[in-house]
């Protein structure tokens, strides 16, 4: 018995089907390539555009929507930044400003306790020149007093 192999039918296997099965993320321009790769085999078919200029129109479309949509939400999302930045910022700045108040006041209070301790050392050195000027005059009465005594005593005994 003699087999010719071109009256052979060769089925293809379950693994050999996997390879060539499309995968459905691509299915559709798969579809599309296999319109177009028989549109140019037929000329007449080849002569037609793809897109009619009412679907490339409304792709357009489609297409411009879908950009006004994200520019969209792209500004949103800037504005949405822009204005948690500018928060933080005004809560950093009375933050600081608060801060500063508070140095400043308590700057202040030292100041007007050094302004009393001075009132009080100039008061004290008021008092101890007064103190001193008194024990002065003490002692030039006590030295006047002594000597007219003295002078009384020695003309008196002349």
């Amino acid at each position: 018995m003699v087999i010719v192999v071109s009256d052979m039918k060769i089925l293809p296997s379950d693994s050999d089907m996997k390879l060539v099965t499309t995968d459905l993320d691509v299915f559709e321009e798969e579809e599309d390539l296999y319109r177009y790769g028989a549109m140019k085999g037929n000329n007449a078919a080849l002569s037609q555009p793809l897109l009619s200029k009412v679907e490339r129109e409304a792709m357009v479309e489609e297409i411009k929507k879908e950009q006004r949509g994200m520019v969209n939400e792209i500004e949103s999302k800037s504005k949405t930044c822009e204005e948690t930045l500018m928060k933080e910022m005004k809560e950093e700045f009375k933050s600081r400003e608060e801060e500063s108040k508070i140095r400043e006041e308590v700057m202040m209070s030292k100041i007007e306790r050094m302004s009393d301790v001075e009132d009080a050392l100039f008061r004290e050195l008021k008092e101890i020149k007064e103190k001193l000027l008194r024990f002065e005059l003490v002692v030039v009465t006590l030295a006047s007093i002594s000597i007219a005594l003295v002078a009384y005593l020695s003309l008196r005994q002349k």
